[in-house]
């Protein structure tokens, strides 16, 4: 309700809206299928709490194809690059890259071979995923990242960090580790296993890595062009704080507690905590590029993360529980001793 009455009063802050949480919120079922790849690739203990939620999670990625429509719809609404004229003096790869119809049609390319690779991975035979997850993983690599430059980067045209594609991977990585601790968790009485908090702080610090990079690069080099991505952020700088507070700062030190490690209840908060933050993650990377974006577009973030987060619980809960192989430490098939 919320969403569409948006639509009707302030359709392009909606649409903002609507993308922002798209990234954060869509960002579970890619990175549940891009962690199940490797969980499918090494084998381990971890498979026994990372396995079947990650197979729940990226049986979603229908799902984020449903989801991307409206943005599809309202590519000319949301990003500057498609008003007539506004990629003239662009080189002719990037002016041919930033139209309207090219972005239509690769992300439908995207969101098809994602759904085609989780498709492949959760319906083939334990002993051939492997197999599969190692080819599959290389193209998550480059979907992953596109998908990230073409929603995200291009709010801002005429910047560019190569760093950019690796922000949406780790993003994706977060969510995906998040949601796997949280229903893993919330569907047993065990005490999370080391391999919890390993991989998840492992994630947070890739994540941090990319982020002090991008900013240690782009001061030291000194180009306009490119210190005016800061720069336009001066006014966002509570979200900064709540981000790399939080989530860079506060989560990495809370999980080198022997005592936050071992507990549900704290994994649970850091774990939700994580997925908040792609909340926040998002908005810090979308919304201080779009012009005359303020705090107004929070409410409607509200109600497009209820619509989302609301679609996505009624398709999980119409599916099957994933098979129980996902939760094995071994898939070989070689004949177990007695």
């Amino acid at each position: 309700v919320g969403c569409v009455s948006g639509l009707v009063l302030a359709p392009r802050e909606t649409l903002i809206a609507w993308l922002v949480c798209w990234l954060a919120w869509g960002a579970i079922p890619i990175g549940s299928l891009a962690v199940l790849m490797l969980v499918s690739l090494i084998p381990g203990k971890w498979r026994h709490l990372y396995g079947q939620p990650l197979a729940l999670g990226a049986s979603l990625m229908p799902v984020v194809a449903v989801a991307m429509i409206p943005l599809l719809v309202g590519v000319g609404i949301l990003y500057q690059w498609t008003a007539p004229g506004a990629t003239a003096g662009y080189a002719a790869f990037k002016a041919a890259w930033l139209s309207s119809g090219f972005f239509v049609v690769r992300a439908i390319v995207y969101l098809g071979l994602l759904n085609l690779i989780a498709w492949a991975l959760l319906s083939a035979e334990p002993r051939l995923r492997a197999t599969i997850a190692a080819g599959a993983v290389i193209v998550y690599g480059i979907l992953g990242s596109l998908l990230a430059i073409d929603f995200a980067e291009t709010s801002q045209p005429d910047f560019h960090s190569s760093i950019y594609g690796l922000f949406g991977l780790t993003n994706q990585w977060l969510a995906g580790i998040a949601f796997a601790i949280i229903v893993w968790l919330a569907t047993t009485d065990e005490k999370p296993p080391l391999a919890a908090a390993g991989v998840l702080v492992t994630a947070i610090l890739m994540w941090s890595y990319l982020h002090a990079m991008q900013y240690i690069v782009v001061w030291s080099g000194d180009i306009p062009a490119e210190a005016r991505w800061y720069t336009e952020r001066h006014s966002w700088a509570a979200l900064a704080w709540i981000l790399f507070g939080l989530q860079g700062l506060g989560s990495f030190a809370a999980l080198l507690s022997p005592k936050v490690r071992r507990s549900r209840k704290a994994m649970m908060v850091m774990a939700g905590l994580t997925l908040g933050m792609r909340l926040a993650d998002n908005a810090w990377l979308v919304l201080p590029g779009l012009p005359h974006v303020g705090l107004a577009v929070a409410p409607l973030i509200v109600a497009a993360s209820a619509a989302m987060l609301g679609l996505g619980w009624i398709a999980a809960a119409s599916l099957k529980r994933p098979d129980r192989s996902w939760g094995e430490s071994e898939w070989i098939g070689k004949p177990r001793s007695t």
